[in-house]
């Protein structure tokens, strides 16, 4: 897999070059890991592909042609201040090298392994493991990339927690 990171290109795949992720883990304590992946291009494509497909951005794409969701008009930094519709802020880069981190060893886009079972029932035990809307992908972005992420996202951080009385 091609790793392409022209900012707002029709066919870029990833918001990071494998250069900015070899000097982010050259500076990063606990990165050791990251050494070892087989394929780097593929785990940064991966981790900026799935971030998009995950994340609800503030703000309007610049492009229509733009194959991934940054750069973006609208949206404001942490300073109040306009991001320039040219570049790919930071924090999302930044989230990138941290997922992709973060995927090494498991796919945290896989279902987990008691995804689409309803409930378990033992005697009076009753186990409801997945109700197939809000359990399906739990943990898919981690709240450590989440809170990266602050102040660009529309998520709320108010959770939806069920509540089942037995």
């Amino acid at each position: 897999m091609a790793l392409i990171a022209t900012v707002g290109g029709a066919d870029t795949n990833s918001y990071v070059t494998l250069d900015e992720a070899e000097s982010y883990f050259e500076n990063r304590v606990h990165a050791g890991d990251w050494e070892n992946v087989e394929d780097q291009e593929a785990a940064l494509v991966t981790a900026s592909l799935t971030i998009d497909w995950y994340v609800k951005w503030k703000g309007t794409r610049v492009a229509e042609t733009q194959a991934m969701q940054w750069p973006r008009s609208g949206v404001y930094d942490d300073r109040g201040e306009l991001y320039s519709e040219s570049v790919v802020p930071q924090k999302v880069k930044t989230a990138v090298f941290e997922f992709a981190l973060s995927s090494i060893g498991s796919d945290r886009t896989a279902d987990g392994d008691l995804a689409g079972l309803n409930k378990i029932k033992a005697g009076s035990l009753e186990i409801v493991t997945d109700d197939g809307v809000y359990n399906t992908l739990p943990g898919t972005i981690p709240d450590k990339i989440w809170k990266i992420l602050s102040g660009l996202t529309l998520r709320s951080g108010i959770g939806v927690v069920r509540l089942i009385r037995a």
